[in-house]
């Protein structure tokens, strides 16, 4: 590719300017690549702390909840414990039960 430009001076110009654009899109190219890894990583980073924020509220939360239980009532709830899909649906057992 680079035999035809260098026949004139022009065209050797225009390969060297070819050439530069083709270096600048690389390196473009490569930089927008780190940035999207960048924000990936971010990304994840944060998926991962809203992820252990949400359990630690969860577990302070029935934590809280469990102290204002009763032995008999924390019995009573055990035998289906699993069949809770919520904190709130547990709760309002509870309220049925008291």
């Amino acid at each position: 590719m680079h035999v035809k430009y260098i026949s004139s001076d022009e065209s050797y110009q225009k390969y060297l300017d070819h050439l530069d654009n083709e270096i600048l899109l690389h390196f473009r190219d490569r930089k927008i690549e780190e940035a999207n890894n960048e924000i990936d990583h971010l990304l994840k980073k944060t998926k991962e702390n809203i992820v252990k924020y949400i359990k630690m509220q969860f577990h302070e939360d029935i934590s809280n909840f469990i102290r204002t239980l009763s032995k008999q009532q924390i019995l009573d709830i055990q035998d289906c414990l699993f069949d809770y899909t919520s904190i709130e649906e547990l709760k309002n057992s509870v309220k049925k039960h008291q």
